[in-house]
């Protein structure tokens, strides 16, 4: 008994260890690489202060969403228990009546024509399954429509930023690598992802022990450097965004993750546990990141002084007296000039260390290292949750396919799965979607930025803000509060879930005001910013010969 019980922790530590990679691995996506673009007026304290609140609204949202997967579990189980067997379909009893004959040795008990199987057939929850049983008519469809832009454009923004980062270390231009980017990782996902599952999860584990060594390494170029980090709180909103696509879309990949769990308690709790530990290394990560780039990295492009040191590494001085110092102008090695390029923050990062710093280089190699290994777990693991959720779609389309269910029985799917009409629909809704993140991004192949702040940010936050919280508030109801749940929550605590609509619905229309704004007046900062035209870089000039380096 003591050998099984420790075979069961030792296996529920195991699983548990992958729920946190793979949360990790969903949200260290591209966020990360453009959080501190958004940086380069703001500096770092504003930019805490709406991250910290953004950390508190997502470990709300995935304590009551864990609650909403378990209820539509016992939704499931309801809906078959007040259906009943008598309720069966005709033709679904006769093809069950047969297989039993052909198969004495099935589990199921015969009761006449009618099967009564000991236990009953619940699917895993899914997007889609979640809208169907707590979204109304006309909601539910918009929310798949909503959910699948959100998917596309997500990875349309993981596609620039793998092919931006595997043509930096190459030497190539992206748009070059944008088809096979994209194209080999959606073979992947679509024909062999449960095959490499377990070394995306070993890459995961990597990929956050890389940014971990990632971020040491940099802190330690930037304790030499000591460059200014200027503070503007009148650019709060700035990184707002941003920020909430970094820590955003874990919802996405929770119902994914919530299957590969029993529905007990124990593990219920520990499932939860391990996705807001997986939240919290993020967002942990994601501070010292930016933190570090901007030890680094000129906030804007301007002109400093530094010092010719060792190995001709310069190092930043804050007095320009210094006989021995030297003007650099950074016109277009800056967080600021990385925005206007739609490029990601690494760009700017390992060319400045290249430059400046050349005894660091091998930082630089380290740093294109872990952003080729994180975006390329990102792209598998998102198009992994996004095919999860097309596959809902077609299962309740063919819900009643009668080869499939007759295959079944037999416990051959792996091999027969494909004759039917059910495999061929969810293989081309599968390439399909992807052939539209291939055709958006070779489209817009500047669009990284602007595609993560506007698009994603948008449709997480109104996924969040709207649908699931409409979900949360249907399952809680009176209609549904009597389903009983492995591990509910308490009822002081219900009464938080209404902060999540004022958080994320307030985000979506901070979207949609500077989104209209800045298409009226594109050159101009918000009402509240100080300072010039936003997106104007503004770099002195220096004539006399000798006295500057332009980077």
């Amino acid at each position: 008994m003591t050998d099984c019980f420790c075979e069961d922790l030792f296996g529920n530590c195991i699983k548990f260890m992958f729920l946190d990679f793979v949360t990790i691995a969903t949200i260290l996506g591209t966020g990360i690489l453009g959080l501190p673009v958004k940086l380069a007026h703001s500096g770092l304290y504003p930019f805490l202060i709406t991250f910290i609140v953004g950390v508190l609204m997502q470990v709300l949202l995935i304590w009551f969403f864990t609650d909403l997967l378990q209820r539509c579990r016992a939704k499931q189980l309801q809906s078959a228990k007040d259906r009943g067997p008598e309720n069966l379909p005709l033709n679904e009893m006769e093809l069950e009546d047969e297989i039993e004959e052909e198969h004495e040795t099935n589990d199921a008990v015969m009761a006449g024509h009618i099967i009564i199987p000991k236990e009953v057939e619940v699917r895993p929850p899914n997007l889609h399954l979640l809208g169907e049983l707590f979204l109304g008519n006309g909601v539910r469809q918009l929310f798949d429509v909503v959910l699948l832009i959100q998917f596309i454009a997500i990875l349309i923004s993981y596609a620039l930023a793998g092919s931006e980062a595997y043509a930096e270390s190459i030497g190539v231009d992206h748009v070059y690598l944008i088809a096979p980017f994209v194209w080999i990782l959606a073979f992947i996902v679509v024909f062999a992802f449960q095959f490499i599952q377990p070394l995306v999860s070993l890459l995961t584990f990597g990929k956050g022990s890389l940014l971990l060594a990632t971020v040491v390494m940099t802190f330690f170029v930037g304790a030499s450097i000591h460059h200014e980090i200027k503070t503007d709180f009148t650019f709060t909103g700035d990184p707002f965004l941003m920020g909430t696509v970094a820590l955003g879309g874990i919802v996405n990949i929770m119902p994914f993750l919530y299957s590969k769990i029993q529905p007990y308690e124990n593990q219920i709790v520990g499932y939860r546990r391990a996705v807001v530990l997986g939240l919290l290394t993020c967002a942990l990560l994601n501070v010292l990141w930016c933190w570090a780039i901007l030890d680094i990295v000129p906030q804007r492009s301007s002109c400093f002084q530094y010092v010719p040191h060792h190995n001709n590494t310069l190092h930043y001085v804050h007095d320009s007296s210094s006989d021995a110092s030297q003007l650099v102008c950074a016109r277009n090695l800056s967080l600021e000039s990385a925005e206007q390029n739609g490029e990601i923050a690494t760009i700017p990062l390992t060319q400045v260390i290249h430059q400046l710093y050349p005894g660091y280089d091998w930082v630089a190699t380290l740093i294109e290292c872990f952003i080729i290994i994180s975006i390329t777990v990102s792209f598998l693991t998102m198009g992994a949750a996004m095919q999860h959720t097309l596959f809902g779609w077609v299962e309740s389309v063919f819900g009643s396919d009668k080869i499939s269910s007759y295959m079944a029985k037999f416990r051959v799917v792996n091999r027969c799965s494909c004759i039917t009409n059910q495999c061929a629909c969810r293989l081309a809704l599968s390439l399909g979607a992807f052939g539209a993140v291939f055709v958006v991004a070779m489209v817009n192949s500047k669009g990284f930025v602007s595609m993560l702040e506007k698009v994603a940010s948008l449709l997480i936050n109104l996924e969040v803000g709207c649908f699931v919280f409409l979900m949360i508030q249907r399952a809680t109801g009176a209609q549904n509060g009597y389903l009983q749940v492995p591990s509910p929550l308490g009822q002081c605590f219900y009464k938080l879930k209404y902060l999540i609509p004022v958080y994320f619905n307030f985000a979506v229309l901070y979207d949609l005001f500077t989104t209209i704004y800045e298409l009226v007046g594109r050159e101009y900062n918000l009402p509240w910013e100080s300072g010039g035209q936003r997106g104007v870089i503004e770099v002195p000039e220096y004539d006399v010969e000798g006295n500057a380096t332009a980077l």
